[in-house]
């Protein structure tokens, strides 16, 4: 599969595929509009029209003139390569490359079509460059965005594979690339996106939709493997009457997927010994986890929202020939929905912990002989991390401060973003926990276990035999419960 670049936006959907690793190709239709972009900002430029970062410079020197061109572009990228910190996701590195491209060649930025042939070449050579995670406040990502075109340029650094890191340069001449040299305006072409806020929230998005169905497994295993042990309630918390009228589809989608999970399981035998309810993390698991489904679509529809919108300051337009100021770089309601992304997470992972409790209760009797086969304090480890994902669903995006005495506002969509992978991480972990209790209660039964829940358990009682220290175990199994 080929994402072909058109004139028209690009969708989520196709800016994940850049992600995964498929390749770009920019339609006729696409360089056609970015030259009719150029020849408005080269008018102007001729004219000597007063233009933000063509013809005056940036930030708080908006009022003054620029000289030199080829300095300036090069002065440009190099005060802005601020970023400090751990290495971004290669997958969200591509991703932002895919944003940034989608966006240039809808010709807001008036770069020239060599411009997006230089990131397509970049795209499709699988050379991705290195990227640390701080620096952009989501007034635009343009720390992040400069660490980019510094490759561009041949200046920064590349991310291997293996996770090392080799000079731009070098990376370049081995793949027989030469260095862009950005023309007027080129240097803020490059940088003048939310680029990076927009990749991180596609990749969070699917990674949400991968939680939320890990979700109703792990949940599936712990109402087995606490039945097993005591009368517990019946599936009709799940059942299809019960979420068919529910707005949020959501929930109705997860209770199907704990149905699915469970079919053939000894909890659909109609004489088994039940109590009147189970607990409510328990019971309000399709709508918790159906949570997670619905913040993931709406966020991948704010994502689109993003992607069909020209963010660049000036906004270049080639159908009117105008060039004007805006504020389209301030992503606010992809930041809004990037903070309730991490309060649903944090909901998430509340239930978990709170059905791990219930299981490790039960497991008592196995710590005390010596065959749960899991450390005991693996329940602490979840509840510290539901600590750390509480702190984490705290709001980022009001946090903004004057900048400069233009700059004055901004959204900190990435930040919000990069809290939400963390966020992932911890719920995952936490699932992985709560499936770990479960195989453990249920190693050694004779129940009938459910045609989803049966192999995942099977794979994960295996790892819990072989032992491994506490760190690979949990990882084992968050891998095996996401798969």
């Amino acid at each position: 599969m080929t994402v072909v670049l058109r004139a028209d936006p690009i969708t989520a959907d196709e800016l994940l595929a850049i992600a995964d690793g498929e390749r770009v190709a920019l339609s006729p239709a696409a360089r056609t509009r970015m030259a009719v972009a150029r020849s408005v900002l080269e008018q102007a430029l001729e004219q000597g029209d007063a233009v933000y970062g063509l013809t005056r410079r940036l930030g708080a020197g908006h009022g003054e003139e620029v000289v030199d061109q080829a300095a300036f572009q090069r002065q440009v990228l190099r005060n802005h390569r601020a970023d400090t910190g751990d290495p971004v996701q290669p997958t969200v590195v591509r991703a932002a490359m895919g944003a940034r491209l989608a966006h240039l060649v809808a010709g807001g930025s008036g770069a020239r079509p060599a411009v997006a042939e230089a990131l397509v070449e970049l795209l499709n050579r699988g050379i991705v460059p290195l990227v640390r995670d701080r620096g952009s406040v989501g007034a635009a990502d343009l720390v992040q965005n400069a660490a980019v075109a510094a490759v561009l340029v041949g200046e920064g650094a590349v991310l291997r594979e293996d996770g090392s890191v080799v000079p731009a340069a070098e990376a370049l001449a081995a793949a027989g690339l030469a260095p862009l040299e950005p023309a007027a305006h080129e240097a803020l072409a490059l940088i003048n996106t939310n680029a990076f806020g927009i990749a991180s929230a596609a990749v969070l998005a699917s990674r949400l939709e991968t939680l939320a169905e890990a979700a109703d497994l792990a949940a599936a295993c712990s109402l087995e493997a606490a039945a097993a042990h005591r009368a517990s309630g019946g599936l009709g918390p799940y059942s299809a009457v019960v979420h068919e009228d529910a707005g949020e589809e959501g929930r109705a989608l997860s209770a199907a997927r704990i149905r699915e999970a469970l079919a053939g399981s000894f909890l659909t035998e109609p004489d088994r010994e039940r109590a009147v309810q189970d607990e409510l993390s328990f019971r309000c698991a399709p709508q918790v986890h159906g949570a997670i489904g619905d913040t993931a679509a709406d966020l991948l529809d704010a994502v689109d929202a993003e992607l069909a919108v020209r963010p660049e300051n000036p906004l270049v337009d080639p159908a009117t020939g105008t060039i004007t100021a805006n504020g389209n770089f301030a992503p606010v309601g992809l930041a809004l929905d990037l903070e309730r992304a991490r309060i649903a997470l944090a909901h998430l992972g509340a239930v978990a912990e709170r059905r791990i409790a219930v299981l490790s209760g039960l497991a008592a009797p196995l710590r005390a002989a010596g065959t749960a086969g899991i450390p005991g304090l693996l329940a602490y480890t979840a509840a510290a991390s539901l600590a750390q994902l509480r702190a984490l669903a705290a709001p980022v995006t009001l946090g903004a401060a004057p900048l400069s005495g233009v700059e004055d506002y901004a959204t900190f969509a990435w930040t919000a973003a990069e809290a939400g992978q963390r966020s992932a991480d911890l719920v995952l972990e936490i699932l992985a926990i709560e499936a770990l209790h479960a195989a453990s209660l249920l190693r050694g039964t004779s129940v009938r276990l459910g045609a989803g829940t049966g192999p995942v358990l099977a794979r994960l009682c295996a790892l819990i035999d072989a032992a491994p220290p506490a760190e690979d175990l949990v990882l084992s199994a968050a891998a095996a419960l996401a798969s």
